[in-house]
């Protein structure tokens, strides 16, 4: 027999056992073909899983909320203590360092449709500084003209944190993209002071100024240890081998501020490899 009439038989034939399956069943001659010829193939992600992760993290600290509280502990209750909240100049920092850690989940999968739980811990040392002063300020007040300068510091320091989050996810063959929101627990410490002095000039009688009061002052507020906070995140996982995979995931997370901590929010970008049990 011929070459040709042999890949002719077996064009023909081929034929003939698609057209059965479509006849069949057209859902099962569509996923027949995409598993033949795509290479992909429907993952099962439901189960327990568990891994490790690295990454890069950016921490933002605004410790300008500190400013009333500091400036109450340095004057408490003086007329003047509004003037010295006004010289408190405290910038956002931006730092960036590395972190890992590791996480645990559970999936539940309803066709294409993944929902789950996950809790995972990360851990770096990101250090934040910000300086400001010496500034003045100058108020009068009736007969009354005060002047005031101060220099001020803060430093926050973000050691380790947790999230416990939700998850929905849509399954792609070996990919499943996803979203994520819950809660968050981090390790801060946060730190901020002040110091300066004020002077109390009589100008009632000008252009005589007589000094009549002059005093420094000193003030420092914080805290450390355990704040809350939410969590928002997306990413992507992908089956490298039978039950592992690959992850590529970025993580927001919003501290609570506010009295006595600075206003601190954390950025992550990082990679993940896990196993499913």
């Amino acid at each position: 027999m011929s070459e040709s009439r042999i890949l002719s038989s077996t064009g023909m034939a081929l034929a003939m056992a698609i057209a059965t399956l479509a006849a069949s069943s057209p859902a099962s001659a569509l996923d027949w073909l995409r598993g033949s010829f795509s290479g992909q193939h429907q993952v099962d992600w439901s189960g327990v899983y568990g891994g490790v992760h690295a990454g890069i993290t950016s921490g933002q600290t605004d410790p300008r909320p500190l400013a009333p509280s500091l400036a109450q502990n340095a004057l408490p209750n003086s007329s003047i203590t509004d003037l010295l909240q006004q010289t408190i100049f405290f910038k956002e920092t931006n730092k960036q360092g590395m972190s890992y850690g590791g996480f645990v989940g559970m999936n539940w999968q309803w066709d294409d449709v993944v929902l789950g739980w996950e809790v995972d811990y990360s851990r770096s040392n990101i250090k934040s500084n910000s300086t400001t002063g010496p500034n003045g300020l100058m108020r009068t007040q009736g007969s009354d003209e005060w002047q005031l300068t101060s220099t001020s510091t803060s430093r926050g320091e973000i050691k380790d944190w947790g999230t416990v989050r939700g998850r929905v996810g849509y399954a792609m063959g070996i990919f499943m993209p996803y979203l994520t929101a819950g809660v968050a627990v981090g390790n801060l410490n946060s730190r901020a002071t002040t110091s300066g002095s004020w002077q109390r000039y009589d100008i009632s009688s000008p252009p005589a100024r007589p000094l009549v009061g002059s005093s420094n002052f000193a003030g420092v507020v914080g805290r450390s240890g355990v704040t809350y906070g939410g969590a928002l995140g997306a990413g992507v996982d992908m089956q490298l081998l039978p039950n592992t995979f690959l992850r590529g995931e970025w993580q927001y997370i919003q501290f609570a501020s506010g009295g006595l901590r600075p206003n601190v929010s954390i950025n992550t970008a990082r990679v993940a490899g896990g196993v499913k049990f």
